[in-house]
């Protein structure tokens, strides 16, 4: 069994209205059914039994309830998306699942409360990028934090000697995701790299199975994939274990024939134990990044 987090947020100018995400929400409970696109991240990986939670966002931004899915994702004849459509576009789903044993949160859980103690969820500041696409996996802990049914520690759990890092360094790697985003078409990859996009889920944090890949990337000449990944502390081993993992889940998941994917770690520095272990990789590479301060004379 698997458990995962369905989104759903506002839809602009669809049919020529404005969709509240609380209306979208409301109408899927009611139908107990949930749409998704072909091109929908996990959709293949939804099996019957499997457990979901649902977080509307924006203005709610809160998570609203849980059901157990009852089938797997499946193609809707025409006689299906008609009366799942309700007479609207937006609604007329190629693919779905069924929901059943739908409970619906008395007190529904603000996000922002519950992020400090989300393992999936690595970049706590830009928390929101997680809630792209449609469709999140989570892990058992994740998904009973979320329904209540597992306190939020009372302390910050503890740390690993494998991501111990400085409180200086740490701020730095929390903003240079957002710093990359921002610098994108000024930054020197060694290659032109376009962020992959699947319907409303971009490159970041692009979900892979229970993962989350910090950067998903195209090669803008040969099309190939590109992995990015921030190593944030990480021991170097576990870097370029995350990347080849990555690497693996886009060729069996996403690339084309002929479409090859390799990877790129994005470090302040290299220690022998990560030359060592990209030594004879040729599809990963290491780029290393520093931060110039300059001071200026005041002028008076």
């Amino acid at each position: 069994m698997n458990y995962w987090a369905f989104t759903v947020t506002e839809k602009k100018n669809v049919d020529g209205e404005n969709l509240k995400a609380e209306d979208i929400f409301n109408q899927r409970i009611s139908d107990k059914f949930w749409g998704l696109g072909e091109r929908t991240p996990n959709r293949r990986s939804l099996r019957r039994g499997d457990r979901v939670v649902f977080y509307v966002g924006w203005p709610l931004m809160r998570f609203a309830a849980m059901a157990t899915l009852a089938s797997d994702s499946f193609s809707l004849t025409n006689g299906q998306k008609d009366m799942y459509g309700h007479g609207k576009l937006f609604y007329r789903a190629d693919y779905g699942v069924r929901l059943e044993n739908i409970k619906e949160f008395d007190n529904q859980r603000p996000v922002k409360e519950l992020v400090p103690s989300l393992k999936f969820i690595e970049n706590k500041e830009s928390w929101f990028v997680y809630f792209q696409g449609g469709i999140r996996q989570l892990s058992e802990d994740d998904f009973l934090t979320i329904v209540g049914w597992r306190s939020l520690p009372v302390t910050e759990p503890r740390i690993s000697d494998d991501t111990v890092i400085s409180e200086s360094q740490f701020a730095l790697e929390t903003h240079l995701e957002e710093f990359l985003v921002r610098n994108w078409k000024h930054i020197d990859f060694g290659a032109d790299l376009i962020l992959y996009a699947m319907d409303e889920q971009s490159g970041r944090q692009f979900p892979a199975g229970a993962w989350s890949i910090d950067f998903l990337c195209t090669d803008k000449s040969s099309g190939d994939f590109v992995v990015i990944e921030l190593k944030r502390g990480r021991s170097s081993d576990s870097a370029v274990g995350q990347v080849l993992r990555y690497i693996g889940w886009v060729n069996e998941n996403l690339a084309k024939p002929g479409q090859n994917t390799r990877g790129i770690i994005i470090a302040k520095e290299v220690d022998d134990a990560l030359r060592y272990a990209i030594k004879g990789l040729a599809n990963v590479r290491v780029l290393t990044y520093r931060v110039d301060f300059k001071l200026s004379a005041f002028e008076r």
